[in-house]
């Protein structure tokens, strides 16, 4: 998902501060990354629960059944994640958050959405970055 972020390029992952970002190469076209990136900028402002005022925000929901291994098949938990990031088109950092087998609430806009929100608005706030939506 990081790829579709920064416009189709992936980068090779590194935690010391003191290293340059480096290229590891093209994964997918820059006009497909757009593309899904509208698509999921969509998504958030159709749900409306991840939306943040002034700001793209894109984000994509997953619910996953847990499997049976005793028995075989699935149970009937699941686990909830979601994946976002913004600025939508000119994205700052990015989120995943997992909840494995919430209670009382099976879907994901119910449950890990309204976290990363949170999350997000706090980083914003944090890192003072600019708004990107004046209209919303």
């Amino acid at each position: 998902m990081s790829a579709v972020a920064n416009h189709g390029v992936m980068m090779k992952p590194y935690v010391n501060v003191e290293k340059e970002p480096e290229m590891i190469g093209r994964v997918i076209t820059e006009k497909a990354s757009k593309e899904v990136i509208g698509m999921m900028v969509n998504a958030v402002n159709k749900a409306e629960i991840a939306k943040i005022k002034g700001y793209n925000v894109a984000g994509k929901t997953g619910t996953a059944q847990v499997p049976d291994f005793k028995y075989g098949g699935y149970t009937d938990e699941v686990i909830n994640t979601y994946i976002g990031f913004a600025p939508a088109y000119d994205p700052k950092f990015i989120i995943l958050l997992k909840m494995d087998k919430p209670l009382g609430a099976p879907l994901a806009g119910l449950t890990i959405v309204p976290a990363f929100r949170d999350l997000a608005q706090f980083i914003l706030n944090y890192y003072n970055i600019p708004p990107d939506n004046l209209e919303n």
